[in-house]
C-alpha cells in the first residue's frame, strides 16, 4: 500500500512537471501576404525574446470571420481587428476581448481613435443628404469607417423594409463596392468590385481599396478614415481634387477633416480569448516587438509597415500599441454610442424622438447614496432616475455602457473616467460668494489636498511618516491618495505603501493588506460608503479614532469640528485639536492650508 501511494504521488508530481504552460501565441493571418509578414515577425521575435519567454507562431485563414472562430476555438490566439469586427468577436459564442489598442499620432500625443470621413471628387454637386442613387465605395461589410458609421447615419433614410440591411443599402445606392458582402444574394453591392473579395489582396478592399474604387472604379463617394487620402496622395495638388462631405450638408477640403467628419471611431484592437492566461503573453510579445521593431526602430522588420501590401497584421499608420485595462470588454472599448449604432442597424431600429427629454440616470454608490438619489428623483418630478453600483469603477462601466448617465467624481477618478471616454460637464463649487452673486462668472477654484494630524502628537512631520498609521479617502482619489502618495513616492522611490505605513485604511486597496487593517466596514475596505472610513469625513474619523495622519481636503477639519458635525465621534472636537503637516517638515494651523499643502 505504501508503495502504491508513493507511486501515485510520483505520478502526480510527474504530471505537474509535464503540465508546462503553453507559451506560444498563435497569430492569425487572413492572406498570403499577411502570413508572409507573420512568419517574418515570428523569426525576428526569436532574436529578441528571452529563451524561456513566449514564442510566436502563425495560423493562416481566409477571412476575419474565420480567424475569430479559430481564436474562439483555441486554434489561434490573437489578431488585430477593426472596431466592427471587435464587436462581432465579443459576441457569444466568440467571447473575445480587446487586449491592446493601436494608437496614432505620436508618443507624446497618442490618439486611440480615428475619424470616419466621406470623400468625393471635387466638382460634383451633391451633399451628404443627397446620396440616394449615387455609387458608393466601402472598406468592407461590417467595418467601422466604411460601413457601420455611414450606414448608421443613412439608416433612417433607407427604403423599408430595412431587413436585411444589405438589401436596403443595395436599393438606396445605384451601385456599390462592399467587400465581404454576399455577391449572390446582393449583387448590387458588388457591382463596382465583382466578387466582393474579403481579403487585403483584393484591389478594392480596405481603406486604400475604397479610395481606389472612388478614383478608378466609378464610385461617387468613398467612406474611409481621415488619413487615407494622405497615404494614397502625398502631393497636395492631387489631394485638392477631392473634398469631404460634412454632417451639416456642406463640403470642406480634405485637410479640414477635424471640422468635417462623420464620427470618431475607436482604434483597431488586438483581441484574444477572455481569461485563459494568454493576454499577458500577447502583451509581452507586443511590448518587446514595439521596442525593437516599432516606428523607426529597425530596417530589417517593421511592425507597422507592409512592404508586400497595405495594413498587414497592423495598420501602417499606427504609431504603437497600448495595453487595454483587464476589465475592459468589447462594449467598454467600443463605447455605448458605437455599440448602439451597430445594434440599431442589425435589429432594424430607427431611433425616434429626442434624448433631451429623457430623464438623467444618476449612478449612486451604496445604500446611503441611493436613498439620497431617490429623494432627489422625487423632488425633480422624475427628471432624475437612480442606478446603483458597488464601486466607482462599476459606475464608470455603467455610464460607458449607457446604463447610467452621470455621477460625481473626485479628480483622480475623473482622470480614469476620461481614459474611458467620459467628459466632465460641471464642477462642484465651494466658494459661496460666487453663489450669492449671480452675475459672477468665476470658475470653481477647487480645493487643497492636506495632511492632518492631532495637535497632541508633537513628534510627527512629513519626514518621519514611516511606520505611522495612515487614513485615506480612497485609492485613486486625489486628496486622499494620488497627491500625498505621489509626493511620498518622490521621496522613497517605491510604491510599497503598505510596507511604509504600519497600518492604515485606504478604501479600495487590496484586502488583507495592512492598509485595510484600520478599516471598520461593514464591507471592510470597500471603496464606497459601506466602509465607515470611506471618503473625506471617513478618513478624518479614522484619524480621530485610530490613525496618526489623515489625507483629506482642506475643508474637512473645518466641516467636522466646533459643533458642525453632531455625530458622537465628532461633536466635542475643536479646530485647534488638529494641525496640518507641511511638505517642508513644519506644521501649521488648519486654516493655513494655502501655504501648507502638498498639492
Amino acid at each position: 500500500m505504501r508503495f502504491a501511494v508513493g507511486a501515485l504521488l510520483a505520478c502526480a508530481a510527474l504530471g505537474l512537471c509535464l503540465a508546462v504552460p503553453d507559451k506560444t501565441v498563435k497569430w492569425c493571418a487572413v492572406s498570403e501576404h499577411e502570413n508572409t509578414k507573420c512568419i517574418s515577425f515570428r523569426d525576428h521575435m526569436k532574436t529578441v525574446l528571452p529563451a524561456d519567454g513566449p514564442r510566436l507562431a502563425c495560423v493562416k485563414k481566409t477571412s476575419y470571420q474565420d480567424c475569430i472562430k479559430a481564436i474562439s476555438g483555441g486554434e489561434a490566439d490573437a489578431i488585430t481587428l477593426d472596431g466592427g469586427w471587435v464587436y462581432d468577436a465579443g459576441l457569444t459564442p466568440n467571447n473575445l476581448k480587446p487586449v491592446a489598442a493601436e494608437f496614432y499620432g505620436s508618443l507624446e500625443h497618442p490618439q486611440t481613435h480615428y475619424l470616419a470621413v466621406a470623400v468625393v471628387k471635387k466638382g460634383t454637386d451633391f451633399q451628404l443628404n443627397q446620396l440616394q442613387g449615387k455609387k458608393s465605395c466601402h472598406t468592407g461589410l461590417g467595418r467601422s469607417a466604411g460601413w457601420i458609421i455611414p450606414i448608421g447615419l443613412l439608416f433612417c433614410n433607407l427604403p423599408e423594409p430595412r431587413k436585411p440591411l444589405e438589401k436596403a443599402v443595395a436599393s438606396f445606392f445605384s451601385g456599390s463596392c462592399v467587400p465581404c458582402a454576399d455577391p449572390v444574394a446582393f449583387p448590387q453591392l458588388c457591382q463596382l468590385c465583382p466578387g466582393c473579395g474579403c481579403s487585403p489582396t483584393q484591389p478594392f478592399f480596405g481603406y486604400v481599396g475604397a479610395f481606389k474604387c472612388l478614383r478608378d472604379g466609378g464610385g461617387d463617394v468613398a467612406f474611409v478614415k481621415h488619413t487615407t487620402i494622405f497615404e494614397v496622395l502625398p502631393q497636395k495638388a492631387d489631394r485638392d481634387q477631392y473634398e469631404l462631405l460634412c454632417l451639416d450638408n456642406t463640403r470642406k477640403p480634405v485637410d479640414q477633416y477635424e471640422d468635417c467628419y462623420l464620427a470618431r471611431i475607436p482604434s483597431h484592437a488586438v483581441v484574444a480569448r477572455n481569461g485563459d492566461g494568454k493576454e499577458d503573453l500577447i502583451w509581452e510579445i507586443l511590448k518587446v516587438a514595439q521596442e525593437h521593431f516599432g516606428k523607426g526602430k529597425s530596417k530589417d522588420f517593421q511592425l507597422f509597415g507592409s512592404p508586400l501590401g497595405k495594413d498587414l497584421l497592423f495598420k501602417d499608420s499606427a504609431f504603437g500599441l497600448l495595453r487595454v485595462p483587464p476589465r475592459m470588454d468589447y462594449r467598454l472599448y467600443l463605447g455605448h454610442s458605437y455599440v448602439t449604432a451597430i445594434r440599431n442597424q442589425r435589429e432594424g431600429v430607427c431611433p425616434e424622438g429626442s434624448i433631451d427629454s429623457a430623464p438623467v440616470k444618476w449612478c449612486a454608490l451604496s445604500h446611503q447614496e441611493r436613498a439620497k438619489c431617490d429623494e432627489w428623483s422625487v423632488s425633480s418630478n422624475g427628471q432624475i432616475e437612480c442606478e446603483s453600483a458597488e464601486s466607482t469603477e462599476d459606475c464608470i462601466d455603467k455610464i460607458v455602457n449607457g446604463e447610467a448617465d452621470a455621477m460625481s467624481l473626485d479628480g483622480g477618478h475623473a482622470y480614469i473616467a476620461g481614459q474611458c471616454g467620459l467628459v466632465p460637464v460641471m464642477a462642484e463649487n465651494y466658494d459661496i460668494s460666487s453663489c450669492t452673486n449671480p452675475q459672477s462668472d468665476v470658475f470653481p477654484k477647487g480645493y487643497y489636498a492636506v495632511a492632518v494630524v492631532k495637535a497632541s502628537d508633537s513628534s510627527i512631520n512629513w519626514n518621519n511618516l514611516k511606520g505611522k498609521k495612515s487614513c485615506h479617502t480612497g485609492v485613486d482619489r486625489t486628496a486622499g491618495w494620488n497627491i500625498p502618495m505621489g509626493l511620498l513616492f518622490s521621496r522613497i522611490n517605491h510604491c510599497k505603501f503598505d510596507e511604509f505605513f504600519s497600518q492604515g485604511c485606504a478604501p479600495g486597496y487590496k484586502k488583507n493588506s495592512t492598509l485595510c487593517d484600520l478599516c471598520i466596514g461593514p464591507a471592510k475596505c470597500a471603496p464606497n460608503n459601506r466602509e465607515g472610513y470611506n471618503g473625506y469625513t471617513g478618513a478624518f474619523q479614522c484619524l480621530v479614532e485610530k490613525g496618526d495622519v489623515a489625507f483629506v481636503k482642506h475643508q474637512t477639519v473645518l466641516e467636522n469640528t466646533n459643533g458642525k458635525n453632531t455625530a458622537a465621534w465628532a461633536k466635542d472636537l475643536k479646530q485647534e485639536d488638529f494641525q496640518l503637516l507641511c511638505p517642508d517638515g513644519t506644521k501649521k494651523p488648519v486654516t493655513e492650508f494655502a501655504t501648507c499643502s502638498p498639492g
